[in-house]
């Protein structure tokens, strides 16, 4: 009888853009299956053969060539997006057509509901700094069970040439994958202080964007999420403009002069520059709190600590990377596996030993 497989949560801890993609990419090879939850108005990033990725639907783990790639039940897939980040892919990997799995019951992004917010010149983004994809007028149009407006990928599969994806139910598939032995990794989007249930109401996404949820949203029992990885980056950020608090918030100009280089960071999906405030442990109490981290990872050391900007290495890293490394272990008993260090290529250190 095979062994059972694991299943590992990866979770934002603030509020997004804390470095996911690049985690996930660097852990990819050790899960058969990947699943993408949440919509398009998130996008996660990495460095893959030389050239820099932005994902806004497909998982990242799509750098594993022989990984099965799953948009689940609880996402909201943008056809043309998806369809352009196939046709990139597939410059550098035909398999990806084979590999990929669209559950039926996916939610539709019509741009219709783009056009209802307004983008990033709609009142949405100007009041609270949402990006104005239409994610949120999609979610309330699901709920209103309208089917004039809301549609289903099965719905409209054909229309977009999407038939051969398509797949019933991708939660007995992910159930039946498990039991066989594979391992599941669940790419979260956006942070745990995004969240519409807890996080600071009116300043938030759409949706909850904890563990929890990613269980439900793909149709697994959470019992069966055995591992939670909470990322986190040194200096937390926020979209552009009237976005919520953002406690002892900074300028790109007091980062770049701690860093000795000019830096600044700009959103993933608006392009818009982002804000950024000093690491904050309330934040970080509150997101370990909410979803129960077997290990986390520590993201952007190369902002705390120049000297280790690129690095790869433990024995490498800085005493101040090291006590900073020490301190969130000690402060919040998990262990810390993975230390993002950036550099061109976006490295990670992996510690030896230490468990994912």
């Amino acid at each position: 009888m095979a062994k059972r497989g694991r299943v590992l949560a990866v979770v934002g801890a603030q509020y997004g853009s804390e470095g996911k993609g690049v985690i996930v990419n660097h852990i990819a090879n050790r899960y058969q299956i990947h699943v993408r939850v949440g919509g398009p108005n998130a996008g996660h990033s990495f460095v893959h053969k030389g050239r820099v990725w932005k994902m806004q639907v497909i998982p990242c783990g799509w750098t594993n060539p022989d990984a099965i790639l799953v948009l689940g039940r609880g996402m909201l897939v943008n056809p043309e997006t998806l369809a352009r980040e196939l046709r990139e892919i597939e410059q550098v990997d035909p398999t990806i057509h084979h590999r990929l799995l669209i559950d039926g019951q996916a939610g539709v992004l019509d741009p219709a509901f783009e056009r209802e917010e307004g983008g990033t010149a709609g009142e949405l983004h100007q009041r609270i700094g949402s990006t104005g994809k239409g994610v949120g007028a999609a979610r309330i149009a699901r709920i209103q069970r309208d089917p004039s407006r809301f549609k289903l990928m099965k719905d409209v599969a054909e229309q977009y040439g999407l038939e051969r994806y398509l797949v019933e139910d991708t939660p007995r598939l992910l159930q039946d994958r498990l039991a066989k032995g594979d391992n599941i990794l669940l790419e979260g989007t956006q942070g745990s202080g995004l969240s519409l249930i807890h996080g600071p109401w009116p300043y938030v996404t759409s949706h909850d964007t904890n563990a929890a949820q990613l269980a439900a949203d793909v149709g697994l029992p959470p019992h069966l999420v055995t591992r939670v990885l909470l990322v986190a980056r040194t200096y937390p950020i926020r979209v552009a403009g009237n976005s919520g608090p953002l406690k002892n918030e900074l300028t790109w100009e007091e980062i770049s002069r701690r860093v000795g280089k000019q830096i600044t960071e700009r959103t993933t999906v608006t392009n818009k520059t982002r804000r950024v405030g000093e690491w904050d442990e309330a934040l970080i109490d509150r997101a370990v709190t909410l979803n129960g981290p077997t290990s986390m990872a520590i993201t952007f050391m190369d902002y705390l600590s120049p000297e280790d900007e690129g690095k790869t290495r433990w024995e490498d890293l800085s005493d101040t990377a090291k006590r900073f490394v020490d301190y969130v272990e000690r402060r919040w008993r998990v262990s810390v596996p993975l230390i993002g260090t950036g550099g061109p290529a976006w490295n990670v250190v992996e510690r030896e030993g230490v468990a994912l």
